[in-house]
């Protein structure tokens, strides 16, 4: 789920979450996969490109429960 200024839920639903090295409390993501997390109308003022590099974000489990987090062992 991304959190937004405008409180509209957005999901990206069937991924799984898995350990990567970033810095702590921060995620990553492939694009086009999570193009629905991010507010059509938050785009850079130059470019007009979306914001897609830096928006906020909260894993949540499915009602199927697919999302899951990362293990221990890093798996």
């Amino acid at each position: 789920m991304s959190a937004w200024t405008d409180r509209t839920e957005r999901g990206a639903e069937d991924f799984r979450l898995v350990a990567c090295p970033t810095a702590p409390g921060w995620a990553a993501a492939y694009h086009p996969e999570t193009d629905v997390l991010v507010p059509r109308d938050s785009t850079a003022d130059i470019s007009n490109a979306p914001t897609s590099r830096g928006i906020v974000v909260r894993p949540e489990r499915t009602t199927t429960g697919t999302a899951t987090a990362p293990r221990s062992d890093g798996s």
